[in-house]
């Protein structure tokens, strides 16, 4: 279980969580992703880890809601609800090198995985 710790709206259908994650926080990279589930009858889907905090071992991921789960997920979990399945680090990571300036774009929720 994964309790949220902060719940955030952006925009309408756009909101950011912080989940209580530890294990993932510790060793989760940039480009990564988990797998959640909201309760036992819901289906697992994939939310690309946008931010981490190891020293707190939380992770943040931010959310549309375009789907059942994902508007489940918003209509009915809030700060102090536990998620009940999170499954990670998942994927390989981005390969990132220092090439000195780099810009990155992305538009709405595509920003994500560019962030961290």
């Amino acid at each position: 279980m994964a309790k949220i710790l902060v719940k955030k709206e952006f925009s309408p259908g756009v909101k950011e969580y912080v989940l209580e994650a530890p294990l993932i926080a510790k060793k989760c990279k940039a480009g990564q992703f988990i797998m959640l589930r909201t309760d036992e009858s819901r289906e697992r889907i994939p939310l690309t880890i946008a931010d981490f905090d190891r020293e707190e071992g939380t992770i943040t991921i931010v959310v549309q809601e375009v789907g059942n789960t994902t508007k489940h997920m918003g209509d009915n979990f809030g700060v102090g609800d536990d998620i009940l399945d999170l499954l990670g680090p998942l994927g390989q990571p981005s390969h990132i090198e220092k090439f000195g300036t780099v810009v990155c774009i992305g538009g709405g929720i595509g920003v994500a995985p560019v962030y961290p």
